[in-house]
């Protein structure tokens, strides 16, 4: 048997298959990182203080927000549903491969959660309060200047606390506050940067 190509074409040849398998590969590992990682992402938010406080009848944030309903499971689900892997082709190139994958928790604008209906607060005056928009991205500014939260028994629709001239201004309590760079979510994923890391290594060498 004689060889005809030469070392170069047989080298561009075996790169150009071991590509082909790469890319498959990598696709096969995408959807298998997204189940995954959207589990760790449920895990970290749906118990992050800010999320049993919004859940909880008597919890701080749910009065201090004056929230009639839970609205954390629509919250909860946009955010896990959010979670996408984008496999970039593997390409064989001069020295070696080109791809990979990338891996996104959250638009950075936050309308996947902040166009929810439960995002906002309908008040008896008329129009709405976009609580969750402040939560997120107000950090503990002043949002109303002559009214804040007096709490008691009873008080307000909530039966628990009433907005109230005595306790001016009102903010989002600091405990809980955030922006747009650091926000409950974002504070909720940072522990578990280093679980999702090994998930991903460990399913692409699967």
């Amino acid at each position: 048997m004689r060889i005809v190509e030469s070392n170069a074409k047989l080298r561009a040849l075996m790169n150009k298959l071991l590509a082909k398998e790469g890319d498959k590969a990598l696709k096969n590992a995408s959807r298998r990182i997204k189940r995954r990682v959207q589990a760790v992402v449920l895990t970290a938010i749906s118990t992050c203080d800010e999320i049993q406080e919004l859940s909880n009848g008597q919890g701080v944030l749910r009065l201090d927000f004056g929230l009639d309903d839970d609205p954390t499971d629509s919250i909860i689900d946009a955010i896990v549903e959010s979670v996408f892997v984008e496999v970039r082709r593997v390409r064989a190139v001069a020295g070696g491969f080109r791809g990979g994958l990338t891996l996104g928790i959250q638009p950075a604008g936050y309308a996947n959660i902040l166009l929810l209906p439960e995002a906002s607060q309908s008040i008896e005056s008329g129009g709405s309060l976009p609580w969750l928009s402040w939560l997120l991205t107000r950090g503990d500014a002043i949002i109303i200047e002559d009214y804040g939260v007096e709490y008691g028994s009873g008080f307000g629709r909530t039966g628990g606390a009433k907005m109230s001239e005595k306790q001016a201004p009102f903010r989002v309590n600091p405990r809980y506050a955030g922006d747009l760079e650091s926000n409950f979510i974002t504070r909720a994923l940072a522990p578990y940067g280093l679980q999702i890391s090994k998930i991903i290594k460990e399913e692409i060498s699967r």
